[in-house]
């Protein structure tokens, strides 16, 4: 994690400092190598989150885009009495999730059902889904009036694209384009084929950081 509390202060770990798990309350201790990401870590070895994943650079990356108050919120169902940590949750109470590691379906829908007003980031660039996904990315679609998309062929053997069509929550994949991330419209698992828009990534934060409704598609000219 990247955040504890200091003092009832949320923080960032340091070296020697000690806090406690927003979440849980347990004690948590501060890893700050020389070769990964400085966080958090629960002293006990086990994490008091289920839906929590290892944070990674492109994690890291993708928060740095919202304030500090809105990363690594507990958000608690009064009902049940669950509670999850989710990557960000804005002033507006949309939940925004940064999917680094391959996800069962079951989860999916369990995170969907348990934060309901959500959006999905997932991270393309693992192993060759992105060198896939270019290989199969067909001529854009022009119709007037309308945004642009672009169609696919999914000729990866990895399940990225048939686990997150299923999701009911818009999802943005992040194939490593500098100005752009492509939102999954449709996909056919049976033909693997599907239908994308690209939208560009200032424009999905500050759609999210504003509460204004998310562009399903950018309309103009190719993503680079």
């Amino acid at each position: 994690m990247r955040y504890a509390l200091v003092n009832g202060t949320k923080a960032e770990p340091a070296p020697r400092l000690s806090g406690l798990c927003g979440s849980c309350g347990a004690v948590m201790v501060a890893k700050c190598g020389q070769h990964k990401l400085w966080h958090w870590a629960h002293k006990s070895r086990i994490h008091c989150d289920p839906w929590w994943e290892p944070e990674t650079d492109w994690h890291r990356a993708w928060k740095n885009h919202f304030p500090a108050e809105w990363q690594e919120v507990v958000h608690f169902d009064p009902t049940s009495h669950e509670k999850h940590v989710a990557d960000v949750k804005t002033a507006h109470g949309k939940v925004v999730e940064f999917q680094h590691s391959p996800m069962k379906p079951e989860e999916l829908k369990s995170r969907e059902a348990f934060y309901v007003d959500m959006v999905w980031v997932v991270d393309g660039t693992r192993g060759f889904d992105a060198s896939y996904f270019n290989m199969g990315l067909g001529q854009r679609v022009d119709t007037e009036g309308s945004p642009t998309v672009f169609p696919f062929q999914w000729y990866g053997p990895s399940k990225l694209i048939k686990i997150w069509h299923t999701a009911t929550c818009p999802v943005f994949l992040d194939f490593g384009y500098e100005k752009h991330v492509w939102r999954l419209l449709f996909y056919d698992p049976l033909k693997k084929r599907g239908v994308v828009g690209p939208i560009g990534r200032d424009e999905l934060v500050s759609d999210l950081t504003d509460g204004t409704p998310l562009a399903r598609i950018r309309s103009g000219a190719d993503p680079a």
